[in-house]
């Protein structure tokens, strides 16, 4: 798979909105529209599409024979099928992060979009840690390799919910990529390491991790985790309550590269 192939991305999400009829609205078609751009992105041959590995459905097969996976959603799912997908062969495990935002809100009964406002957050891999602490005793397997294309997005959402004009606890409803910004990706430990913030000193708590990478205190107790997985971090002992935790390079000097 080489990465970050901009001509195939616009072709992939030019191919998944012409597919789209006058009488299919957003999120009507059987597989969401983020899910299909990406499948068409990294196998553009769509007869090696919804293919099946032993007795497991995946999402595609790569030229190569590796399989293709992509999770939209949590991870706890993959926690059974992970383990026989690796024993079979490379698996290439896509998780998009939409960093750039439009929230478009629907109207429940017309459909009709009634606002759309940039988010003000950006998101980065390290936000996906909560789903990564699912699988994290096989991140480390030879086979894993894990995809992180960094997206522009619309999330589509219903005005369904309660309070602030039905948004607080509203139904996310479809979610189409506009771009591809970047994407990340981790073969091995040591690329993990590109998930720590640049602003993270060398020994931190979670507490200081949570501020550093502008987290959740239960994303960032859940990357804490997936760091020691991954032999990235290790307890080198406690300031008040707090685990204090230092990078396993920390202790080592930057090298003069001129």
């Amino acid at each position: 798979m080489e990465p970050f192939q901009l001509s195939q991305f616009e072709t992939a999400l030019s191919r998944t909105l012409t597919l789209r009829t006058a009488s299919q609205s957003i999120g009507t078609l059987g597989e969401k529209s983020l899910h299909a751009v990406l499948k068409r992105y990294y196998q553009p041959d769509e007869t090696l599409h919804e293919r099946k590995v032993g007795r497991m459905a995946v999402d595609a097969v790569l030229s190569d024979g590796s399989i293709l996976e992509i999770q939209t959603r949590g991870f706890s799912s993959l926690r059974k099928k992970l383990p026989l997908l690796l024993s079979c062969g490379k698996v290439h495990l896509v998780a998009p992060v939409v960093q750039k935002k439009w929230i478009c809100w629907l109207d429940p009964n017309t459909g009709e979009v009634v606002s759309r406002r940039r988010s003000p957050k950006q998101y980065f891999p390290i936000d996906l840690s909560r789903e990564l602490s699912c699988i994290r005793e096989f991140l480390p397997h030879p086979n894993l390799s894990i995809h992180f294309p960094l997206l522009e997005a619309e999330e589509y959402r219903l005005l369904d919910g309660w309070g602030n004009g039905g948004k607080r606890g509203s139904t996310r409803y479809e979610r189409i990529p506009l771009a591809l910004l970047e994407e990340w990706i981790m073969t091995c430990p040591q690329d993990y390491a590109a998930l720590f913030p640049a602003n993270l000193p060398g020994t931190f708590t979670v507490k200081e991790l949570e501020k550093a990478a502008r987290i959740s205190s239960m994303c960032a107790y859940s990357a804490a985790a997936v760091f020691r997985e991954l032999g990235l971090i290790q307890a080198i002992g406690k300031q008040g309550r707090a685990v204090v935790y230092q990078r396993k390079n920390a202790e080592i000097p930057l090298t003069n590269q001129g």
